[in-house]
């Protein structure tokens, strides 16, 4: 069975004020937004080499990352987070094409899949934001 756990609990492990967060991943509900464990087949297909897939009410994360204890995770969460929030804001259609073509774009642009990844402009985002919460 797998199982799950609300994003607040990594950041209360972790000791980072729920509220920064609340800053830049606004209408997220961090009691609420589950974290899930991702089955073997979501971990094969989609998070190959990502850490989590965040989706409008959910995150799912790869058991290797899941298995951390809950303060490790407090920087994936918010990145997750703020994905979150993007996809409320954008709207699932804009953000899953906005997504897919910044990825495609920098493909096409003969970037290989780490740097074409890397420079979709929701996961700059997210970075960025992650960053003014928890400086590296």
């Amino acid at each position: 069975m797998r199982h799950n756990f609300p994003a607040i609990e990594a950041l209360e492990a972790a000791g980072v004020d729920p509220a920064s967060v609340q800053a830049v991943a606004p209408g997220v509900d961090l009691e609420r937004l589950l974290i899930r464990e991702a089955s073997t087949l979501v971990e094969k297909l989609v998070l190959r080499r990502n850490a989590a897939i965040a989706l409008p009410y959910v995150v799912y994360m790869h058991s290797r990352w899941y298995r951390r204890p809950r303060a490790q995770l407090a920087r994936l969460v918010i990145h997750e987070a703020v994905h979150v929030s993007q996809w409320r804001q954008t709207g699932k259609l804009k953000y899953a094409a906005t997504y897919a073509c910044d990825y495609l774009r920098g493909r096409v642009r003969r970037r290989g899949h780490d740097e074409a990844y890397q420079q979709i402009r929701y996961e700059l985002q997210a970075r960025e934001a992650t960053d003014k919460v928890l400086p590296r």
